[in-house]
């Protein structure tokens, strides 16, 4: 069977409280995980889900057969782990799959944020996070990876600043089969510098065996966490010398966001790095930045939105180094309180395709709603085909009806609401009114694509959170 690897970090069951250490794991109570997977296949998936506790203990979750192109969300309730777990998992099918994980506290607080399951062929002894925080602006960020093996894995974490030449190392022995590790800059020996400006850098983790991992960037103290931001951990295949971010923002929309963009070097030796910003609304223009020369190995090069975009531009962005490199994006946005955050993983030229699976795409499912942006990494205009499969058994086909620049991005957002213009429907668009879907993207060219959601009302006290596609 087809693996793969989910961490499910904090599933917290129905009646139970977990209270999170300050400034190691996101603060507060309520934690719980939903894990999204989507039959990426051609014939109906028969899925097995099992959850496993940091000592190895492993527990069943229930089993699910997936029509091609649809999605199941495994919950808390859907597993037989015990209240106040905390552990990994690995999913199997019969089918190609792909899966999702929302981490959230919704049940006290507005905290939310989605990262992406790893594919167990992409598995790599070596996991890269280009944004490490301890206490930088009041803000922390905790890794959790998963021995992604059969055996037992020793692991090592070591983080550095920038232009620090002291690693700050801790070391996890004996790691079982399946299981996670909760690593946080707290744990190093020596400490990981903390405070802004100082307590900023990177972190390497490294195997006897394969890994997979996550982190999620949260407030260093709360009474109640107000935010989130979850990413996934870099592997070797993700590297590449150039990269696309297929969203980006300067004070947007009624919650004001803007992007920041960090591209880090995870090559040998010093590299080059230029960025273009494709601005797709309200016009199209093109960006240039002037050329960042001489990044460190190790070492990254940041790119405010607010530098280069005007107010209300939104853009897809293209990094180009004459090197490796991996690149984050993060989101801020402004006008709420509290503040909304989050984060999601560039894309290699190399893993571009011209298909893509998304596990979660909700359509006014309990007031939020799932942009789904879409980049042409192309060399020539680009029509994209979304096929939306509800939980209800329906399909939707969504087609943009002028195609799309190379480079450029467009947006397929409440398609049942009418907030989409320029797209043509097949099938009836009031199928898709408060459901959550599983969509396959196709196009005439390579793409990428992200899921962002967020409230469809506007300003709302719930975390906006996003992942990207999985390209097939």
């Amino acid at each position: 069977m087809k693996k793969i690897l989910v961490v499910l970090l904090i599933v917290l069951l129905a009646g139970a409280g977990i209270v999170a250490a300050q400034g190691t794991e996101p603060p507060g109570s309520g934690w719980e995980s939903g894990q999204q997977i989507q039959n990426a296949g051609a014939a109906n998936a028969n899925v097995l889900l099992t959850a496993y506790a940091q000592d190895g203990t492993d527990y069943d979750c229930d089993a699910q057969t997936l029509a091609p192109g649809a999605s199941f969300t495994w919950l808390p309730a859907n597993c037989s782990a015990p209240a106040g777990f905390e552990g990994s998992a690995v999913a199997s099918s019969d089918q190609p799959i792909v899966a999702v994980v929302n981490v959230n506290n919704r049940t006290v607080g507005a905290a939310a944020g989605q990262y992406e399951g790893t594919d167990g062929g992409d598995v790599s002894t070596t996991l890269n996070f280009p944004l490490v925080k301890h206490n930088h602006a009041g803000r922390t960020t905790t890794f959790y990876i998963q021995n992604a093996s059969g055996s037992v894995n020793d692991i090592t974490a070591t983080f550095r600043r920038v232009g620090d030449a002291q690693a700050y190392v801790a070391t996890y022995n004996d790691v079982p089969a399946n299981a996670m590790v909760i690593v946080s800059p707290a744990d190093t020996t020596p400490v990981f510098p903390t405070g802004t400006g100082t307590g900023v850098g990177g972190l390497v983790v490294t195997g006897t065996e394969a890994l997979a991992g996550s982190s999620l960037e949260h407030e260093h103290t709360a009474t109640v966490a107000a935010n989130l931001q979850a990413s996934r951990g870099f592997v070797p295949g993700d590297y590449d010398t150039t990269v696309y971010c297929p969203l980006s923002r300067y004070s947007f929309g009624a919650l004001d966001t803007t992007t920041g963009l960090q591209v880090q070097n995870v090559g040998g030796s010093n590299v080059d790095i230029d960025v273009t910003y494709n601005v797709v609304f309200p016009a199209a223009r093109t960006v240039v930045v002037p050329t960042v020369t001489g990044v460190a190995p190790g070492a990254s090069a940041n790119f405010l939105a607010s530098d280069h975009l005007n107010d209300g531009e939104l853009a897809a962005i293209t990094v180009e180094a004459t090197g490796d490199i991996a690149a984050i994006t993060n989101d801020r946005a402004d006008a709420p309180t509290p503040k909304r955050f989050t984060t999601y993983a560039c894309l290699g030229a190399g893993s571009a395709t011209d298909a893509v699976s998304l596990p979660l795409v909700k359509e006014d499912f309990f007031n939020n709603t799932t942009g789904v942006q879409v980049q042409n990494v192309g060399g020539a205009p680009a029509t994209f085909t979304l096929t939306y499969t509800t939980n209800n058994g329906d399909t939707v086909v969504v087609e943009n009806a002028a195609p799309v620049a190379a480079g450029a991005s467009m947006t397929f957002y409440r398609i049942y609401g009418g907030g989409t213009s320029g797209i043509n429907i097949t099938g009836d668009a009031g199928d898709l009114n408060g459901t959550v879907n599983g969509v396959v993207i196709t196009s005439d060219q390579p793409i990428v694509a992200l899921a962002n959601e967020s409230n469809y009302t506007g300003v709302s006290s719930q975390d906006t959170k996003n992942y990207v596609g999985f390209n097939q």
